[in-house]
């Protein structure tokens, strides 16, 4: 059973979150209706995660993340403005 809650209620309340997760398995985060995070305790975890070492261990990249590695750290590298100033002169 997955128990879906808000990612406002998450922050609030987050030893509930850990008790609903140890309970349950998997709480899925939600924000703005749209699924953007999921919580497994350790023996949901194990459930999913391939055996180390193992062919699916190699190919279960494309299953578990949205963009590739470097993308992501692309997109988390902001340039510094050459200047802090408000008046553009």
């Amino acid at each position: 059973m997955t128990k879906r809650v808000s990612a406002t209620d998450a922050k609030n309340n987050f030893g509930g979150l850990l008790e609903d997760v140890a309970a349950l398995g998997r709480v899925d985060i939600v924000r703005h209706g749209r699924l953007v995070a999921v919580v497994l305790s350790p023996r949901a975890l194990e459930t999913v995660r391939p055996a180390a070492g193992s062919a699916a261990e190699d190919d279960s990249w494309g299953r578990t993340h949205m963009i590739p590695p470097e993308l992501a750290r692309a997109a988390r590298i902001v340039g510094v403005p050459d200047s802090f100033d408000d008046d553009q002169a």
